[in-house]
């Protein structure tokens, strides 16, 4: 059943919507120091909010760092954008022959859910990443949103105040407490070109479209193993994303549309030198109407970006601010429900997945190596 339309639930759905922008732009801008450029990935903003609206996915899509570093191994830009090319175009069609699914299918529950539960560790393990770059940011995002779980604990809509607290109050601090900013030209990589060049907004005019640089593709070795890894890493992601952020909304995901919703995202965003857009966990889902809350966090970042207000909202957000999300979400909502529901006859195959997706810190490795011991574990002593 629908939530009513009440205030509270309208406040949860605005709040929402703001808090995973906040969340996605450290990304993005990450995705900036990389090479890539901003403006074009708003492209890609639009075309997964249409495909979540076409079919009802409630997996949104947004700057993901893991899905960024991949793409951009090397620092020829041509190279990255061809990999993202390519990739896209294999995930379209693995999604329309329904392989993501019969991948997960063939996986099985324990293994999908011992994959998941490592994704929980490595969430949380990113937050103590977090904690080594910047101690103060991250403990005040940490106890901000421990603290808001306790008080909102009998909201519906709790995971979305610990989110907005959590993001909120670091930032806060950050700003008017510590009175710093983030240092924009340090994030800038030594050796990388970044394509966008001007700060103009208005459409109309031609500064404007000289940030839209078109990328020629080309084909090489390099392009070709790029390519593979994207491929393992999406198929991997969507499945173990696509299923944490369905389980926050209490409902299923269609992994294949995810798959070619993100992989056709991918294509105006790479052509233009822009980065990959992928799927997240995403704090829209436990908003009321989820799929609605993505599809408006879609559409509202692909103004941001558009306008090239992203760039310039950046020295006002520190990556860390999120750490306090990440914990709740990887330990509270990920490692914690998938690990209690791998089933007691499949606990090796299972462990063995989480073992491997923590340590790796790949979701489609662990799955691999959670099937090979699930079918073969016998013979080797599991």
């Amino acid at each position: 059943m629908s939530p009513e339309m009440s205030f509270e639930n309208m406040t949860a759905f605005i709040l929402a919507i703001i808090a995973v922008i906040i969340n996605g732009v450290p990304q993005l801008l990450y995705a900036q120091s990389r090479g890539f450029a901003l403006k074009p990935s708003g492209f890609a903003y639009l075309v997964g909010a249409f495909g979540n609206l076409f079919t009802g996915s409630v997996t949104p899509i947004s700057g993901q760092a893991e899905t960024i570093t991949v793409a951009s191994m090397k620092k020829n830009l041509r190279n990255n954008v061809s990999s993202i090319l390519l990739a896209a175009l294999l995930m379209v069609i693995l999604g329309l022959c329904g392989g993501v699914t019969k991948i997960a299918d063939f996986a099985g529950p324990a293994v999908v859910c011992g994959m998941m539960a490592g994704v929980g560790l490595i969430l949380a393990g990113v937050s103590w990443d977090m904690y080594g770059q910047e101690k103060r940011i991250t403990l005040v995002s940490l106890f901000s949103a421990i603290a808001a779980l306790a008080i909102f604990n009998h909201s519906p809509n709790k995971l979305v105040w610990v989110i907005f607290v959590s993001v909120v109050i670091s930032t806060l601090d950050f700003l008017f407490l510590q009175k710093r900013r983030v240092d924009m030209a340090n994030m800038v990589e030594e050796g990388r070109e970044n394509l966008e060049v001007s700060t103009e907004w208005r459409f109309w005019k031609k500064e404007y479209w000289s940030d839209f640089k078109l990328v020629k593709p080309t084909l090489n070795t390099t392009v070709i193993l790029g390519t593979l890894s994207l491929v393992m890493l999406n198929i991997g992601a969507n499945i173990s994303f696509g299923g944490i952020t369905a389980g926050i909304a209490k409902t299923t995901q269609n992994f294949d549309h995810l798959s070619i919703i993100n992989s056709l995202a991918d294509v105006p965003s790479s052509l233009f030198g822009g980065p990959p857009i992928e799927a997240i966990i995403s704090g829209t889902a436990a908003a009321p109407w989820p799929v609605a809350c993505g599809i408006a966090f879609m559409f509202a970042t692909a103004i941001l970006l558009l306008m090239g207000v992203v760039g310039r909202i950046g020295k006002y957000l520190p990556a860390q601010c999120i750490a306090g999300f990440l914990f709740v979400i990887g330990i509270f909502y990920t490692f914690i429900p998938n690990l209690g529901a791998i089933s007691p006859d499949a606990r090796n195959c299972g462990f063995v997945a989480l073992a491997v997706t923590a340590w790796s810190k790949n979701p489609f490795l662990g799955m691999v190596i959670g099937v090979l011991i699930k079918f073969y574990g016998s013979y080797i002593g599991f």
